[in-house]
């Protein structure tokens, strides 16, 4: 028969195994999310719309979804962009265009921002006509 452990080194081994787990638990939310305001611009047929937005889920990353399909969105992103690219996020106002796993971390842990002219993804944007010319 093994030996008996006491109730009070029992007791201290349960209380550095729950220790040791919360401080795993707490290291993770410190990493994830973002303390900015996120607004992602999507289109439901979209593949690379469904790979951000498993991006930002899987960061924890809260945002408001715009629906680049709709009239009213449309005309707010030719305004702004110049066309209707999709996907776009505006992260606390820096523009990441296209799948930017990376970027999108980077802008959310509130590093310098990078010229918007490097943050274009050519594989990325998809691009959607709304018909013949």
């Amino acid at each position: 028969m093994a030996p008996s452990i006491g109730f009070a080194r029992r007791a201290s081994i349960i209380a550095a195994a729950a220790a040791v787990a919360l401080v795993c638990l707490a290291a993770a939310p410190a990493e994830a999310g973002c303390s900015k305001r996120v607004f992602l611009y999507s289109a439901s047929w979209c593949p690379y719309c469904r790979q951000v937005r498993a991006i930002l889920a899987r960061n924890d990353i809260k945002y408001t979804l715009l629906d680049a399909t709709t009239a009213r969105v449309q005309a707010d992103m030719i305004r702004r962009f110049g066309d209707t690219a999709v996907p776009r996020i505006l992260i606390g106002g820096a523009l990441v265009e296209g799948v930017d796993e990376a970027r999108i971390k980077q802008l959310c842990r509130g590093r310098p921002p990078r010229e918007l002219n490097q943050t274009r993804s050519s594989v990325s944007v998809t691009r959607r006509s709304s018909g013949p010319s």
